[in-house]
């Protein structure tokens, strides 16, 4: 009688261990610093990805885009929506913090006719690992909170990352 149930229990093991749930984060990109142009973050918990080129094809953007102006990075996702991050004075490796859009530092998430922007009460970080103008490269991971004015609602973006080539 004991045979049946070592046997069952032995097997609920096995089967336990060979299933590996994949979770929202495994969707996104590994983060780097080599340039290999990724992009990808959590929306509400949900993996966001840029679309590929001909999924947007009728738009002048691309899926990813990153830019220095002087010492200034923007940095731009389309996707099931629009990711967009700018940093002010972002000419080194660190910590900066998103805020309000007239601080020239600030997170913005766009879906459908709703735009949601940091603030001072709906702040985030953006963590520059490399920034490279010779090699054109800039890379890190970033979180925010953004906030839609119209609507009152709130977006949390998380696990981001990004390794882009600067145009």
């Amino acid at each position: 009688m004991k045979t049946p149930f070592i046997l069952l229990f032995i097997l609920g093991l096995l089967s336990a261990s060979a299933c590996k749930k994949e979770t929202e984060v495994d969707a996104l990109p590994k983060a780097t610093q080599e340039g290999k142009h990724t992009f990808g973050c959590l929306v509400n918990g949900k993996a966001f990805l840029p679309e590929s080129a001909q999924a947007i094809s009728i738009t002048r953007r691309k899926p990813l885009e990153a830019y220095v102006y002087r010492t200034d990075l923007l940095v731009s996702a389309m996707g099931q929506g629009y990711v967009e991050f700018a940093l002010r004075n972002a000419f080194k490796p660190g910590t900066y913090l998103l805020g309000k859009t007239s601080s020239g530092s600030y997170g913005t998430y766009t879906e459908g006719a709703g735009r949601h922007y940091t603030d001072a009460d709906h702040p985030g970080t953006v963590t520059l690992t490399r920034i490279d103008t010779v090699a054109k490269i800039a890379s890190g991971t970033f979180q925010f909170t953004a906030f839609a004015y119209h609507s009152g609602e709130i977006v949390t973006i998380t696990e981001g990352r990004f390794d882009t080539r600067l145009k």
